[in-house]
């Protein structure tokens, strides 16, 4: 079974496949199963139709003390295992739901909540399956689902317009539409506003892999490389301006072998890191309503 579930995790989240490689045989089982979980409530929400109505089956049957459901059932162990956070769980399920009746963020603080539902929620339940059990720890976790999200927008943007999505906030785009968003006549503005993004997605970053202070050393170089190769999705759409609407920027394998090269000779910077106070006020206040 954890096979499957590992398979899940290459199929379909390559970058965090390859640096969940670095982690140890039992924590990368168990951030598949992880995975796997906010996978399967995804895809309800994403395929075919009739999503609202399985997406509410699979949260009823998540809650059910008898689960029906292999992945529920399996996630559910996963969660006494590590004590994981309920109010993780209940938010992830409200974002992915909220997605299902799609309007576009009026702002970055609409933005920000959104990132940190579908994808933050992420980061403060892999904290524990890390080993970063630190009461602070699940801030800087926060922070690099954040990262990652804001990153996935920024690289989806042609996906999205043909999903009749928009996530770049209205206050950024005007009267830019996702029946016009990809036109010639539209880049400038959309490519502005996604730098934009990108940059507040480094502050996000950073938080992150000051946050990488908090995990076992056994766990640390893999976070650092699954950090540095998603920013490093951000800063080629950056660089591929001409193409950034037209195609979508991944790294292949060859450029993430040569990140990871970069990256081991760093590898004793991980060690020397020391703690640092979390800039609620900055990061987290002005958005989130989580303590």
């Amino acid at each position: 079974m954890n096979e499957n579930f590992k398979k899940v995790l290459k199929d379909h989240a390559k970058s965090f496949y390859f640096a969940g490689l670095l982690l140890d045989k039992n924590t990368l089982n168990d951030a598949s199963i992880l995975y796997a979980f906010c996978r399967q409530l995804d895809d309800a929400a994403d395929e075919g139709t009739n999503n609202l109505a399985k997406l509410n089956y699979l949260i009823e049957d998540y809650k059910k003390n008898s689960s029906e459901n292999i992945v529920n059932n399996t996630f559910k162990k996963l969660k006494d295992k590590y004590e994981l956070d309920q109010i993780f769980i209940d938010d992830l399920m409200k974002g992915i739901k909220a997605d299902l009746s799609f309007e576009q963020p009026r702002d970055f603080n609409d933005l920000i909540i959104y990132s940190y539902q579908v994808a933050g929620t992420v980061g403060g339940l892999m904290a524990k399956i890390l080993g970063a059990n630190d009461q602070n720890a699940w801030k800087f976790a926060i922070d690099l689902g954040i990262g990652m999200q804001l990153t996935n927008i920024a690289r989806d943007i042609k996906e999205d317009a043909i999903n009749k999505r928009i996530y770049i906030p209205k206050d950024m785009l005007g009267d830019i539409t996702h029946q016009n968003i990809l036109n010639d006549s539209n880049k400038e503005q959309v490519f502005k506003a996604t730098e934009s993004i990108l940059k507040i997605a480094d502050q996000y970053y950073e938080s992150g892999l000051q946050g990488i202070f908090h995990i076992p050393n056994k766990n640390k170089f893999s976070i650092f490389v699954a950090a540095h190769l998603y920013r490093s999705i951000g800063n080629k759409v950056l660089k591929n301006k001409s193409e950034f609407l037209k195609s979508r920027s991944y790294l292949n394998i060859f450029e993430k072998i040569i990140l990871l090269s970069k990256l081991y000779f760093q590898k004793s910077k991980l060690l020397s890191l020391t703690a640092v106070e979390h800039e609620t006020n900055k990061l987290h206040k002005p958005y989130l309503k989580i303590k």
